[in-house]
């Protein structure tokens, strides 16, 4: 997997441009605030269609209405052109031109890995799920679809409870039962490999305390029919349905203890790192090829054995894009962030031609004074038309 370009229109605050990136790592650097982290986001956005931002429109730049990623995207031979098109509460897919949803762009295109994972850590229970269902919708088309419709019916059934409707829940039980069963088995399977390898990760760490990673479940496939009907009155009481899935949390021990209560920061970030690189080895696994890595800021990473894991884990896949705010060493190319912008630190050399400005040159285009080629991007991707 190779992201060949990404190009930005609108978004955050970066400049528009057209980047291309080569084969390795390429590195950026600059200052906190200069947009590294922005144009990570934005090529895991056009990578996966994916974003944890609550409200799209803080993706748009401050003053417009809408805005516009792309990323060239190479995968097993052929090249596709992928688009995401933003304005306010509005996201559309485009991919070679063609509108799609989410789950039509290629589930195995990028893992990003940023100093917040340790929240998966240390926080709620809602953002280890969160990890678990992002990694197992991209792993399986059918999950994504059965958790979707999962999600709908509890909202549904929340609606009914909170209107005292107690004569309809034997309807929504049904299908909360039937489709809340069928994510509690495939989390059990995938959760089997998705262990070994965030245990091995962890042991490669150097940390001297096994990982092991095991669901909390609030019922069972087999008891959850009754389980429902037994908090009956708790839940109308409440309004909201108490039992299942989505209350469930994937235990992160460490030793003999819950990572969350009793690690050390640095020992949070270890078992963050390592759930990213299992994350990686699966995507990788369950597709055929690596995808593209995408690490914010390795240079906040103190620690000299983790440190020297991501840059490793870098060199290993066949691209990789790094920023810090530290050059990253032995990067086939190195970009300079200053306010938005990317300038190349030097010239690199790609298949025996200059990555001129670290820009895709076309139509003769060229960047003679050292600065980024402003270009001129296609319209948002049908936002607001």
């Amino acid at each position: 997997m190779r992201l060949d370009s990404l190009s930005t229109l609108n978004y955050r605050n970066l400049a528009p441009f057209t980047l291309a990136f080569p084969a390795g790592v390429t590195g950026v650097f600059g200052e906190n605030g200069a947009g590294k982290t922005n144009l990570l986001e934005a090529a895991y956005l056009a990578l996966t269609g994916l974003t944890d931002v609550t409200r799209l429109e803080q993706l748009v730049q401050q003053g417009e209405t809408e805005a516009y990623v792309r990323a060239d995207l190479e995968s097993g031979g052929s090249l596709s052109v992928q688009e995401v098109g933003l304005g306010r509460g509005r996201r559309q897919l485009k991919l070679d031109g063609v509108r799609v949803r989410t789950g039509d762009l290629p589930r195995g295109s990028a893992v990003w890995i940023r100093p917040e994972d340790s929240e998966m850590v240390f926080g709620s229970p809602s953002g280890r799920r969160a990890f678990l269902d992002s990694l197992l919708s991209r792993l399986s088309a059918r999950y994504a679809e059965q958790l979707s419709r999962y999600d709908r019916t509890v909202s549904q059934r929340n609606a009914a409870l909170r209107g005292g409707e107690e004569w309809a829940m034997h309807v929504w039980d049904e299908s909360l039962v039937r489709l809340g069963s069928e994510i509690m088995l495939f989390r059990r399977r995938a959760l089997v490999r998705l262990n070994e390898l965030a245990a091995e990760a962890n042991a490669a760490l150097g940390s001297r305390k096994p990982l092991t990673l095991t669901l909390t479940e609030s019922t069972t496939p087999e008891s959850y029919a009754q389980d429902l009907a037994a908090r009956r009155a708790e839940e109308l009481a409440r309004g909201s349905t108490v039992t299942g899935p989505h209350r469930d949390d994937l235990l992160l021990t460490l030793g003999d203890f819950p990572a969350s209560e009793y690690a050390s920061r640095g020992e949070g970030r270890t078992v963050a790192l390592a759930l990213r690189r299992a994350e990686l080895e699966l995507l990788a696994e369950r597709f055929g090829e690596r995808p593209v890595l995408l690490i914010d800021d390795f240079s906040a990473e103190l620690d000299p054995v983790r440190r020297s894991f991501l840059l490793e884990l870098a060199a290993s896949v066949p691209q990789a894009i790094v920023t810090g705010t530290e050059r990253a060493p032995g990067a086939a190319l190195t970009l300079r962030a200053q306010s938005g912008r990317f300038t190349p630190d030097g010239s690199a050399v790609q298949d025996g031609s200059a990555v001129q400005d670290g820009l895709s040159v076309e139509d003769g285009a060229t960047a003679g004074d050292g600065t980024a080629v402003e270009t001129e991007l296609p319209p948002v991707a049908g936002v607001g038309a």
